[in-house]
């Protein structure tokens, strides 16, 4: 309880709350940003038996800015095989991207002495694209 002319401290917190909010919005605070759109690279992995793939893919870039002018920082991913060779990973487009010629870079890992590189280049898209549509050879 609070003896007349006392204040609840609950109230001056209260106040201070409000205050900040208001500085918040009127005075710009961060808000989150969005990246740059990613296209979704999905499709099936077989083995040169016919038979689903399994194991992961090493996906690596440089630093690029992309058609669109976003800037994309260098870097590295791990994507495992889901069940029967399934593949689904997004990636930034790098088609046009700045410096020409910039590629990802995938090591296929399969199994015990499977080891199978490619060079991609992911085209911007709002739908998945398959592995046929990203997989180029460098300098063709």
């Amino acid at each position: 309880m609070c003896d007349a002319g006392c204040r609840p401290k609950g109230r001056l917190c209260c106040w201070a709350l409000v205050l900040w909010m208001f500085c918040a919005m009127a005075y710009g605070a961060a808000s989150p940003q969005s990246g740059p759109a990613t296209t979704t690279i999905s499709d099936t992995v077989y083995m040169a038996d016919g038979s689903p793939a399994e194991g992961s893919l090493i996906i690596s870039w440089p630093a690029f800015a992309t058609a669109g002018g976003a800037q994309v920082a260098a870097g590295t991913t791990n994507v495992t095989l889901g069940a029967n060779g399934s593949l689904s990973v997004a990636l930034i487009s790098n088609a046009g991207a700045t410096p020409a010629g910039v590629y990802y870079t995938v090591v296929y890992q399969l199994g015990p002495g499977e080891v199978k590189t490619e060079t991609w280049v992911v085209p911007a898209s709002t739908s998945p694209v398959n592995l046929a549509a990203v997989t180029v050879t460098p300098g063709a």
